[in-house]
């Protein structure tokens, strides 16, 4: 048949991978992770509340930044999930199959991105698989992450930038796509400028011919337009009070760390001491430290992200077998210097920097864009290794079976740890068990003055707004913010009947009240009447007593 002739096998080769990525992205994604977050419950809600009343949960109409705790979330993802909760309803998998096909996407742009770098389709058909497979592109593809989101209109506007050098008109695609990473997730708005200017500098020359003059004037305009909210909006408190929660200068350790070396010279307040030991050296020294981390082999190939929820149990975020292959892929890269290859370094060095620039490092989501340049790096390395067997078909057979063998090994290994182990070692890294709480909560609380839930799991009320599918408008009315804590963020103490909080003696004695709490706060001899679990079935997340 025609369509298995050679020139149409990369075709078939890139559909099947990109079966095999949504396959790996969408199976039991309701399901696994296992639970819902809070910031997906606040994504499905917001989208939720603006398909009922046209306002998000705290009746602000239509925003670009969603107030949510308080951490002024990029809204371009709520709208993206917009039409989903409309067709499925307000549901996890309403929040998450944006993501899923996103991320799906993402892997067929960077087999394009690649093509049009490197003019080679095994290594684009190469770095396709292992973006396809990679455990951290994975991870983040099957949650309702912003992150992902970004990540793909960040790669469409790279390979749109080098489309447009050849057709100029595309300048204004480029620049948008650039513009919507910007307006979905907060690391964006850092690293998209940061690709602009390193596009810039290394295609100047091509960029600003004569012939292009009309099409940058037209896109300088657009974009600058397309700026002004987000410019105006990270100016105001959806910029600051992100950053004063989790940027590095909410850390205080620098400064006193300054203060107190300058305290152990003689003349504290002499020029040297001033010099030597300042805030500014100290966030420094923080900020090339965090910086470092993203490259470390415990990040990268051992433990990955120290938070439970980014990470699967011992995994990191690439696989074990890639580790010769990165630093293959990065030898061969300087050595031959392809087309691109300045770029690519340059984009793996800027990668971290928005994560950096918190006190949480290394940190995988907000370093997203980096399984981007890593996996066509490693990609690099593969196809070299096989460029310098290929007629020698002894050698090159082993090596494929070889590569065929780890690949399956470490593949295998992260899906038994994401879908078995994953659950039941992190039970409430996903919030596990809201659902089956809302669920027996939601026919018996109205016999009750008040339902007193526990705070210590991350933002419950809007968990419970999310499975109750509390009604929007009734909602607003209800909901206030408290002050922002030390990291920032903000939460709702109470709505209808609810009162989130600690449990202590004196609420698990209220008359007339359900109480719910975690077994470390509601002790055995309580009267117990329902015990909610985690994902294991053996281990309590809840436990509920009724006066």
């Amino acid at each position: 048949m025609k369509i298995f002739k050679k020139a149409n096998f990369p075709i078939i080769l890139l559909i099947l991978i990109g079966i095999l990525s949504f396959f790996l992205r969408v199976y039991k994604v309701t399901q696994y992770p296992a639970g819902l977050n809070a910031d997906e419950a606040a994504i499905g809600y917001n989208t939720y509340s603006l398909l009922i009343t046209g306002k998000d949960e705290f009746g602000h109409t239509w925003p670009i930044n969603f107030q949510s705790f308080n951490d002024f979330k990029p809204g371009l993802y709520f709208y993206l999930v917009l039409p989903f909760v409309k067709i499925f309803g307000l549901s996890e998998l309403a929040v998450r199959l944006p993501s899923v096909i996103l991320g799906t996407i993402t892997v067929i742009l960077l087999y394009l991105l690649i093509l049009e770098l490197f003019k080679s389709k095994n290594f684009a058909l190469i770095g396709s698989f292992l973006l396809a497979i990679s455990p951290w592109h994975l991870h983040f593809s099957r949650g309702g992450w912003e992150s992902n989101a970004a990540v793909f209109f960040l790669v469409l506007g790279v390979y749109l930038f080098f489309i447009s050098l050849k057709k100029p008109k595309f300048y204004i695609f480029c620049a948008l796509s650039f513009l919507f990473s910007m307006y979905t997730y907060h690391s964006a708005r850092i690293i998209a400028p940061l690709l602009i200017v390193g596009l810039a500098i290394f295609y100047w020359k091509e960029i600003f011919k004569k012939k292009n003059t009309k099409f940058l004037i037209i896109t300088f305009v657009f974009s600058a337009i397309f700026l002004i909210p987000l410019v105006a909006s990270f100016l105001g408190g959806a910029g600051t009070s992100r950053f004063s929660g989790v940027g590095i200068f909410a850390d205080q350790g620098p400064m006193w760390r300054a203060n107190q070396l300058r305290g152990q010279h003689q003349n504290l307040f002499g020029i040297f001491p001033k010099l030597l030991h300042n805030q500014y050296f100290e966030y420094g020294v923080l900020f090339f430290g965090n910086l470092i981390k993203h490259y470390s082999g415990n990040f990268l190939f051992i433990s990955g992200d120290e938070i439970q929820r980014n990470r699967v149990p011992e995994m990191g975020q690439m696989y074990l077998v890639e580790i010769p292959l990165l630093f293959i892929g990065l030898y061969f890269l300087i050595r031959k210097r392809p087309g691109g290859w300045k770029f690519l370094l340059y984009w793996l060095a800027v990668a971290p920097i928005a994560s950096s620039l918190t006190f949480q490092s290394p940190h995988a989501i907000r370093a997203l864009n980096m399984v981007i340049p890593i996996m066509i790096i490693t990609a690099f390395g593969i196809s070299n290794i096989f460029s310098l067997v290929v007629n020698k078909k002894r050698i090159f057979s082993l090596i494929l079976v070889i590569f065929g063998i780890s690949y399956l090994w470490n593949i295998s290994f992260y899906l038994h740890q994401y879908y078995v182990h994953y659950p039941k070692i992190y039970p409430s890294a996903w919030e596990n068990g809201f659902s089956d709480l809302v669920n027996y909560v939601k026919v018996r609380k109205n016999n009750f003055e008040k339902v007193y839930v526990t705070n210590k799991y991350d933002q419950p009320y809007i968990l419970f707004a999310f499975y109750l599918k509390y009604p929007p408008a009734e909602f607003q009315k209800q909901a206030k913010l408290t002050d922002r804590d030390q990291f920032g963020f903000s939460t709702v103490e109470s709505f209808d009947n609810f009162v989130f909080g600690s449990i202590n003696s004196e609420k698990i004695s209220s008359p007339k009240s359900m109480i719910i709490g975690t077994p470390e706060e509601i002790p055995d001899s309580a009267t117990i009447v329902k015990r909610i679990y985690f994902k294991d079935g053996k281990t309590e997340a809840f436990r509920i007593v009724e006066n």
